[in-house]
């Protein structure tokens, strides 16, 4: 009889919804009982929620942690991409159990013993890698036929709109919501005709109990506006495809924090990528377009873009067209 523990991981929040950690955990929970070995309460190791393309989660790092101090024997986990999606990964993390002499036993893959056996589990952890983007590659393709043939598929829709889920006979769709209609048309009026600078927006919507959506705070901040007043959809022009998931340049410290995915910051695709859904319009052109030259003189005579304080600055140009950036001496 050994010391067991296990390790148990899905990535997405619909994984979650659909309990397949409950699934991997009641099959490695029999096999241990089955090979007569005795499982702690402490030796069972949850990433529910997390990418394999991380290395550092929560319970995995518990879990070496715990395999560095010799609290267990033997490692049970439903496949080897349950420790992650990169075979590196893999590898680095078997490595050091059996360097310390624990026993790694994976239910759906080859359990090596012998020095081929090992190359064959080797190649089932480069084809784990595949595997994943293999079907990440098949879902965006799907995705964006279905959405080529003007299919929305289903997400939060912007601020001002409902989704409405697909049926059999009708695909999904947006429609108005009344009330963060009439707040989106506040906006661009206390902005774009009325000429509010960002601050009063923010205080004009706190001052009459205009909430943010989600309402974790009770105000609403710059950069969610600045968003609203860009977005096209609100002049029928919504696009699909428009962004993609990028590692940041410069990611915030969170403080001896895990990060969930390594793709947490987005950039715009290329515009000619974009595809065009058309939605419900909430506000008229006019209004849209005089809120854009709104934030670009914002933009344009921001203080962060101040190097020297010239009185005449953005307002002389040079013969070629461009302002002038000023001359010293």
């Amino acid at each position: 009889m050994k010391r067991a523990a296990y390790y148990a991981r899905v990535s997405t929040a619909r994984q979650e919804q659909e309990e397949t950690i409950d699934s991997q955990v009641k099959e490695v929970e029999e096999r241990i009982k089955q090979d007569g070995n005795v499982l702690l309460p402490h030796l069972k190791f949850v990433d529910d929620g997390w990418s394999g393309e991380l290395l550092a989660r929560p319970a995995l790092d518990k879990l070496r942690d715990s395999a560095r101090k010799r609290e267990f024997e033997v490692l049970y986990v439903y496949d080897r991409g349950r420790l992650a999606r990169k075979f590196a990964y893999q590898e680095l993390v078997i490595e050091e159990l059996t360097d310390i002499g624990i026993d790694f036993i994976t239910m759906h893959d080859i359990n090596a013993i012998t020095a081929e056996e090992k190359v064959m589990q080797s190649m089932q952890g480069v084809f784990h890698e595949y595997e994943r983007v293999k079907i990440a590659e098949r879902m965006r393709r799907g995705k964006l036929g279905k959405t080529r043939d003007d299919k929305l598929l289903g997400y939060n829709p912007p601020f001002g709109y409902n989704y409405v889920l697909k049926t059999r006979d009708k695909n999904g769709y947006f429609t108005i919501n009344e009330d963060e209609a009439d707040v989106v048309g506040k906006i661009f009026y206390w902005f774009g005709i009325k000429n509010y600078s960002m601050r009063s927006v923010i205080k004009k919507l706190y001052e009459t109990k205009i909430f943010p959506r989600k309402r974790k705070r009770e105000f609403w901040t710059k950069g969610p506006i600045i968003r609203l007043l860009k977005n096209e959809s609100y002049i029928w022009r919504h696009y699909y495809y428009k962004s993609e998931a990028v590692i940041p340049q410069n990611p915030k410290d969170l403080n001896g924090k895990y990060k969930r995915i390594r793709k947490s910051s987005r950039k715009d695709r290329p515009k000619d990528q974009w595809i065009l859904y058309k939605c419900p319009r909430i506000i008229d052109d006019d209004l849209f377009y005089k809120a854009q030259k709104q934030l670009e003189l914002n933009r344009k005579y921001a203080n962060r873009n101040k190097k020297h304080d010239y009185l005449l600055r953005g307002l002389v140009f040079c013969t070629c067209g461009t302002t002038r950036s000023g001359q010293i001496g």
